[in-house]
């Protein structure tokens, strides 16, 4: 079931200009982060704590905050990168910011994150070709090792755990649908007409009953990929591109 009287925790409610860039998530911790953006060249980064029912950023951002984005949590520690320049999709550096005392641990702006592991970050300097690679402590920053090319596959990924829908009737844009099975519900996103635009839906069934339906996605024109997924039980969504919505179930 949906948790108790159908109750959401929005997490993230509708900011003026802003629109949710980027999630990850912290397994072990319960902790989601996000990134959103605005016309004008902000950005803000948010996270909410699950075990804690606390947020650890609101709005949160760094000075010249535009040329950087989230790569990945780990025990609440936030890893983000930047971008060479404000045209380019090349990034460079890496800062680890405490979510919990929003303090910059450390960071190192001559690496580029190759991947992030559960021994530490694999980095590289840019500069240097042939690529070589080090292993860093994500705790501090400080070099663990050098690791060559051949020996990154034995270094264990740092995954999340989530569930994520499968997309059916994929035969016309608008007649798409994702659909997840979960316990004893079925989750379906798919589109409504509403005159010259569609509604992006979202309903949740239990055999073959209806108990939850929201518009996650007003006045489209073309199929949407924001949908859904499930994570640590809960399901979340983001509605209408700028807020986050989390259910039980």
């Amino acid at each position: 079931m949906i948790s108790s009287k159908y109750t959401a925790k929005h997490l993230h409610s509708p900011k003026s200009n802003q629109i949710i860039w980027k999630i990850i998530l912290d397994d072990d911790n319960e902790t989601i982060v996000w990134e959103s953006r605005t016309n004008d060249k902000k950005v803000f980064f948010n996270s909410y704590d699950f075990i804690g029912h606390k947020y650890l950023l609101q709005d949160f951002y760094l000075e010249d905050d535009w040329l950087l984005n989230i790569q990945t949590v780990k025990n609440q520690i936030l890893y983000l990168s930047g971008f060479e320049s404000e045209f380019s999709p090349v990034q460079k550096g890496i800062i680890a910011l405490d979510l919990k005392s929003k303090k910059v641990l450390w960071q190192n702006f001559s690496v580029t994150l190759q991947q992030f592991t559960q021994q530490g970050l694999v980095v590289f300097d840019p500069r240097v070709n042939p690529r070589k690679y080090k292993l860093l402590n994500s705790d501090n920053g400080e070099l663990v090792e050098t690791v060559v090319l051949e020996d990154l596959i034995f270094l264990k990924s740092l995954n999340n755990e989530i569930i994520l829908p499968k997309i059916i009737d994929e035969n016309l844009d608008l007649e798409t649908k994702h659909q997840l099975f979960y316990k004893d519900l079925e989750i379906l996103s798919g589109y409504k007409p509403q005159g010259n635009h569609f509604d992006q839906y979202l309903i949740v069934k239990k055999n073959d009953a209806v108990l939850f339906e929201d518009i996650i996605n007003q006045a489209i024109t073309k199929k949407s990929f924001d949908t859904f997924f499930i994570w640590q039980s809960k399901l979340i969504f983001i509605k209408n591109k700028s807020e986050i919505v989390s259910y039980l179930v």
